[in-house]
């Protein structure tokens, strides 16, 4: 009986931290440096890993070139019920998604490129200026 009342805080601890940790952590340095020299093969985002329970999607961010353009596409995917942002920070080159298993791969990989193209055309068409005073109003990223 004693080893019971031992055991069993133990076992939910441990299945409380395993619980905790995301299939992919985009800080972790470890994945940081499986990914640094990852080949998108001329595509915008890719399929990196899945768990079971989601896909996580790596994205060549450096085909947005601007600051505008990065965060007018964070922005864009908030109306996305499929896909998940799990990596905030516009400054990499490489972030990261996911999406639920239920949803097939090969859709989720054409909304981020359905997100892009509207991104593209929004830069293009924007003067300069407009695109500072949408950034004024809409970057909440640091």
């Amino acid at each position: 009986m004693k080893r019971l009342l031992f055991f069993t805080p133990m076992f939910f601890a441990i299945l409380t931290v395993s619980a905790q940790q995301p299939g992919v952590q985009p800080d972790d340095p470890a994945f940081i440096a499986k990914y640094a020299n990852f080949n998108f093969k001329g595509k915008f985002a890719s399929v990196i890993e899945s768990d079971g329970i989601n896909n996580y999607f790596l994205l060549d961010f450096s085909q947005l070139p601007t600051r505008f353009d990065r965060v007018y596409f964070m922005n864009v995917s908030f109306a996305s019920k499929e896909i998940i942002n799990i990596d905030p920070d516009l400054n990499k080159t490489r972030v990261c998604f996911m999406a639920n298993v239920k949803y097939d791969q090969n859709e989720v990989l054409a909304i981020y490129d359905d997100i892009k193209k509207k991104v593209v055309e929004t830069s293009f068409s924007l003067p300069a200026d407009k695109k500072a005073e949408w950034l004024k109003n809409n970057d909440k990223y640091n």
